[in-house]
């Protein structure tokens, strides 16, 4: 019966058994491998009215930024700049800062199929900002609650009773709290101003009337500032020469909102001096000259024709400029030389052939004639 039984089982496995085995499948062919990705160069056009401080690209989901694309370089109205983001993804984010503080962004910029990257003032507002104080605007804060943001003037500033258009880039707010700060004096503040009934912020009083006056410098210094204000115990404010200075022998037209023609100036010149001039008119059309304070005479009795005359101030370190100029001061000769040095003062003369003598701490104020003789340096 066992056998009859393996019989039966190895005739029915018989033909499975004498089949050969099947040879393993090919292996498949390798998939060809992707081509690199294509160097991303796009050129960035600044066609606004502002210049470009910055610009960031960079691709989702990252939430960082990145680099300033621009590095130390700025892309004025106008200009454009190349910009080389090497390879990788096509959709980048955009972020551009101008200099004013304002920012622009843009989702899912194809740097791939774009060859230009146009900025321009389409989405922005235009913003009339007046100056109707005579002290020159710094700064400009437009803050909704909680949110201050930046100097809306950048770079620029508004000189006293002018005015400057600018550009509100990338706000849909309506309602600002409007803050200026001026140059030496107080910062003004302008609440809940609506930018969306009247593009135009107005700082100072118009009524008060703007006086003009010619500044004159007479004195042998550098005038390096000019302060005025309105009355006695007033603040003096800010320098109204700004990055001006003013040469001997140069003048300055002064404006100043002032409702009364009486104004007290001060000047500082290069010497850290300074001189005030109180109860000013400046509504006569006169030029209003800061001169030398003192008149000295010089009456030549020596020998020899002198060259050269030098009439300082005691602490100076140096004698100064030749107060005869081009023409030698002749025997017998008077000459008037302005000063606008303290009293104490120090003289040298120098001859015609080279020597010279001095006298120290002579007092200009109360000798206001010096006669040049053989001995007069023991007088």
């Amino acid at each position: 019966m066992k056998r009859r039984l393996l019989l039966i089982f190895l005739l029915a496995c018989g033909p499975a058994l004498a089949q050969p085995a099947k040879p393993p499948p090919p292996n498949p062919a390798p998939a060809p491998a992707p081509a690199p990705a294509a160097e991303r160069n796009i050129l960035l056009r600044n066609n606004s009215e502002s210049v470009l401080r910055e610009i960031y690209l960079w691709n989702p989901p990252a939430r960082e930024q990145g680099p300033d694309r621009l590095g130390a370089e700025l892309v004025r109205p106008g200009a454009s700049f190349a910009l080389r983001l090497g390879r990788g993804p096509c959709e980048m984010e955009m972020r551009a800062v101008f200099e004013d503080g304002s920012a622009e962004a843009r989702s899912g910029v194809n740097v791939c199929t774009t060859r230009e990257l146009v900025l321009d003032d389409r989405a922005t507002r235009a913003v009339e900002v007046v100056n109707n104080t005579d002290a020159e605007l710094m700064q400009l804060f437009l803050a909704r609650p909680g949110v201050v943001g930046p100097d809306r003037l950048g770079a620029a500033t508004i000189p006293g009773s002018d005015s400057f258009n600018l550009r509100l880039r990338g706000e849909t707010e309506c309602r600002f709290e409007a803050r200026a700060v001026f140059r030496g004096a107080a910062a003004e503040t302008r609440q809940q101003v609506d930018l969306c009934a009247s593009p135009r912020i107005v700082f100072g009083d118009p009524s008060v009337p703007l006086r003009e006056v010619t500044i004159a410098n007479r004195t042998s210094r550098v005038l390096r500032e000019l302060y005025a204000t309105a009355g006695e115990g007033a603040e003096w404010g800010g320098d109204r020469l700004g990055a001006t200075v003013l040469n001997p022998g140069q003048s300055f037209l002064l404006r100043i909102r002032n409702p009364a023609c009486r104004v007290r100036l001060r000047a500082v010149f290069a010497d850290n001096r300074s001189e005030e001039q109180t109860d000013v008119d400046i509504c006569g059309g006169q030029t209003v000259a800061f001169a030398p304070a003192r008149r000295v005479t010089l009456v030549h009795a020596h020998g020899r024709a002198v060259r050269e005359v030098y009439l300082s101030a005691v602490q100076d370190s140096d004698w100064g400029a030749n107060q005869l100029g081009e023409r030698p001061l002749a025997s017998g000769e008077r000459r008037e030389l302005a000063s606008d040095i303290p009293c104490e003062a120090d003289l040298r003369i120098v001859f015609d052939n080279g020597n010279a003598e001095e006298a120290r701490n002579i007092n200009i104020c109360t000798r206001a004639e010096i006669t040049l003789r053989p001995g007069w340096v023991l007088e």
